[in-house]
């Protein structure tokens, strides 16, 4: 395990965080591929080979390190090593709230990354409603 913020995470061998590369995310072997962007590529749909095929720097195996380490993050806390596991302690609630944020933080780099869906203006009318005058 690897102590980051106060966090514990699992040691990924091929995904590295440096803090000149990609602002400090977490990348893939310092390729300047962000994990979230190699998760982004595989939930729209874009099948393994595809992405091998346009990035010859990845390799299968790049791809399941990206997969593991987002599960590994959306796990449970393990509060086996925090004692009684008293949800109520002290300890337990500074190790979930920073949890907390870091995944929140996390979530807000996700978002800023993909723009919300153009909402038409409110004023004009929908494009299937205006009339042309002549």
């Amino acid at each position: 395990m690897r102590s980051f913020g106060g966090m514990k995470f699992p040691v990924f061998s091929r995904i590295t965080v440096h803090p000149a590369i990609c602002n400090g995310q977490p990348t893939v072997r310092g390729l300047r591929y962000p994990v979230w962007q190699v998760l982004e590529w595989l939930a729209a749909g874009t099948t393994e080979c595809e992405i091998l095929a346009q990035h010859s720097e990845l390799e299968a195996e790049d791809l399941r390190a990206c997969l593991a380490f987002a599960a590994e993050r959306l796990k449970p806390l393990d509060r086996s090593g925090q004692g009684p596991g008293d949800e109520n302690s002290e300890e337990w609630i500074l190790n979930r709230q920073s949890q907390w944020l870091a995944e929140q933080e996390f979530l807000k780099q996700l978002w800023e990354r993909s723009p919300p869906p153009a909402v038409p203006d409110e004023t004009s009318p929908p494009p299937s409603l205006s009339v042309s005058k002549k």
